[in-house]
């Protein structure tokens, strides 16, 4: 497995007729502004947006912690939406967007995940729960 181009952006607009549009887009020409997303000289409403994506890279020292869970429940342009369950510490609910980022690959040499960051627009987002985490019992010894 390679290590992830961290300098472009998949960005996945609604097209008339219920077709989908992928555009790789270099992130010095992309910008998320409260209007849509600037892809180079073009804005695009947030309406259009169903999601940007980002590869990148995480340490895996801390990642092996137990952590609560988010249940993410967004409009991908199906019928039935997707549901997405990610850690907690990958979710963040910013202005715009709702961020998330899902683990792809483990790259033991690097000692890293590789990691897609998904950024979702709100008008996008149907539902989000954070789950419980199960308490840890210490055993007894006797």
């Amino acid at each position: 497995m390679t290590v992830p181009n961290g300098n472009v952006y998949k960005v996945h607009l609604a097209d008339p007729g219920g077709r989908v549009t992928v555009l790789e887009i270099p992130t010095e020409d992309f910008e998320a502004t409260d209007r849509g997303v600037a892809l180079r000289n073009t804005i695009v409403p947030w309406h259009r947006v169903l999601r940007y994506t980002r590869e990148m890279t995480s340490p895996v020292d801390e990642a092996l912690r137990s952590h609560a869970e988010m249940r993410l429940w967004v409009d991908d342009g199906s019928d039935t939406g997707e549901t997405l369950t990610i850690r907690a510490d990958r979710f963040e609910a910013g202005p715009y967007t709702v961020d998330v980022q899902l683990e792809r690959a483990l790259l033991v040499e690097a000692g890293a995940y590789h990691l897609t960051k998904l950024h979702i627009p709100w008008a996008r987002v149907l539902e989000y729960e954070r789950l419980p985490m199960a308490a840890r019992v210490p055993s007894r010894p006797d």
